[in-house]
């Protein structure tokens, strides 16, 4: 028994013996012609990606230069900015703006430029100086401080202009860069990713995306764009103690900005619905919006509206609080029929809606 034993023991370590050797050959073996070990294949096309990456990333920002305009204002009169504090869910780049710097992006062959109310609040005239070196004086078409959009235009040929994307896409890890003017260092690029969707302030009527690319005095009005080379937002704030970037930005969705673009060029202002309720509560964590008056003639005291009810859905959807409301009536167009739930005395009742633009003083 002791012999058989032994004789499969040594079998066992004769065949470990042999595939080791094996092996062994096998990983040292070098193919006939070739000179080193195929060790370096890898990160030769490794680098070959980069490469080719990097060269990608290069392409996109020169051509995005080509449709950033510099901002200058020689001479301002004074007015009243908006202010923050510490209420606030992040303070306003205006605040910190370099005297006399901004940036803009042109969005048209026929020289309508985008750009920040803040800008040009207060100018006496205008200059963009475009990529090449070209300085063209710039009239203002339109202004829509509830946004911070102004809308710009300059005589030139042979213009590059930049595409609006569809920022309703726009997704948070998105990698994006800023194109602008930054303490007047002309064509500055920074990169960084979308850290969130949706951020309110109660001193816009927009929501924003927040971002962790670099955003300092002199950027704002300039493009945050995507991978395809699109604006997805126009760069209006940052989150400071100090009056410089400090890791967060805030930027004005491309939508928005659009839906202001078209209306300023159309018919030279905005035209923005109202609804006509007013809330006993800004914020909260409930769901809806308990209305406490309705004002007089408006869309929401036609239909029916009382004051007690609350409002839990509008145009198809939940209500998410006063600021979501808000959001969802200005992207409503006027005479756009809409439908309405409220909760009244706990009881679900539906009504239709005609939207009106808001009343002009």
């Amino acid at each position: 028994m002791k012999s058989i034993l032994r004789f499969l023991l040594f079998i066992i370590f004769a065949a470990l013996a042999v595939s080791t050797l094996y092996f062994w050959r096998l990983a040292h073996e070098i193919a006939p012609g070739r000179s080193e070990a195929p060790a370096s294949a890898e990160p030769a096309l490794s680098l070959k990606g980069l490469a080719a990456l990097d060269e990608e990333f290069t392409q996109l920002v020169n051509a995005a230069k080509q449709s950033v305009v510099s901002i200058t204002v020689p001479q301002r009169v004074p007015v009243a900015l908006r202010t923050g504090n510490s209420s606030q869910p992040f303070r306003l780049g205006q605040m910190q703006l370099p005297p006399n710097l901004g940036s803009g992006v042109i969005v048209s062959a026929e020289g309508h430029i985008i750009t920040n109310v803040h800008v040009i609040n207060g100018a006496r005239e205008i200059d963009a100086r475009l990529n090449d070196g070209r300085i063209y004086p710039a009239k203002v078409l339109g202004i829509d401080p509830a946004t911070d959009i102004a809308v710009l235009k300059i005589d030139a040929d042979n213009l590059s202009p930049m595409a609006l994307a569809n920022s309703d896409l726009v997704r948070s890890g998105q990698m994006v860069f800023a194109v602008g003017n930054p303490y007047g260092l002309h064509e500055t690029v920074t990169q960084g990713i979308i850290s969130g969707i949706g951020r309110t302030s109660s001193e816009a009527a927009n929501e924003f995306f927040q971002t962790d690319t670099a955003v300092n005095p002199g950027n704002s009005g300039g493009p945050l764009i995507n991978l395809q080379g699109e604006v997805i937002g126009i760069n209006n704030a940052i989150h400071t103690n100090t009056g410089a970037w400090q890791g967060i930005s805030f930027a004005i969705p491309s939508n928005t900005v659009r839906r202001v673009f078209d209306d300023i060029r159309t018919h030279g202002r905005v035209i923005r619905t109202w609804l006509g309720v007013e809330s006993i509560r800004q914020q909260g964590a409930d769901k809806g919006v308990p209305i406490w008056a309705t004002n007089e003639g408006s869309p929401a005291e036609k239909a029916g509206i009382l004051p007690g009810d609350v409002l839990v859905e509008f145009n198809g959807k939940p209500v998410d609080g006063i600021l979501d409301l808000r959001k969802r009536v200005l992207e409503t167009e006027a005479g756009q029929r809409v439908s309405a739930r409220v909760l009244r005395n706990g009881s679900p009742v539906r009504f239709d809606l005609v939207m009106e633009e808001y009343p002009r003083s």
